[in-house]
């Protein structure tokens, strides 16, 4: 069985939404990425919150 190693990314920017399925980050905050889809949307976790945020942040 494979384990692959989780991916860390860091915030470059601030980012903030009405979308209650976006993951709220401020620069230089540290995301764990769950999920990267094609359209540049990537699934996160980041100081205890889980959502969808835009991949150019990052």
């Amino acid at each position: 069985m494979l384990t692959s190693s989780p991916l860390y990314v860091r915030a470059l920017y601030d980012y903030t939404s009405n979308d209650q399925s976006s993951l709220r980050f401020r620069r230089n905050d540290v995301i764990e990425v769950i999920t990267q889809l094609d359209s540049g949307w990537w699934d996160g976790r980041c100081n205890g919150d889980h959502g969808w945020f835009p991949s150019n942040f990052v």
